[in-house]
């Protein structure tokens, strides 16, 4: 099942994460649905993607930083782990494949 599902996303950067072998990164965008008065206000939702490819893990550290609105294609990995205390775990991954960075976002004073 692994790799059989494609995702797309539109998002700004919460954190990003190194770790030996992967880069974790927080992400969040906002529901927008149809406009309707019963309709609760807009809200966020975040999720965690993964990059395992060590080019990519460094093109995303050199780009991208929180804030930035990019956006985001990869697949669905799916997997068994054993932890620590010996209970079976299944993981869930969106794994990044491709990343366009959209509009990069910068803190600072103003000039005026």
């Amino acid at each position: 099942m692994s790799g059989s599902f494609t995702w797309d996303a539109l998002v700004r950067i919460g954190t990003i994460k190194p770790y030996e072998k992967a880069l974790v990164l927080t992400v969040f965008h906002t529901f927008d649905g149809p406009p309707s008065p019963l309709r609760s206000p807009e809200r966020p939702a975040w999720n965690t993607i993964v990059c395992f490819k060590a080019p990519l893990r460094d093109q995303i550290v050199e780009h991208l930083s929180p804030g930035d609105l990019c956006h985001f294609h990869g697949f669905v990995r799916t997997g068994t782990f054993t932890d620590d205390a010996d209970a079976k775990r299944r993981a869930v991954d969106l794994v990044i494949q491709r990343f366009d960075l959209l509009h990069k976002h910068i803190d600072g004073p103003t000039d005026h």
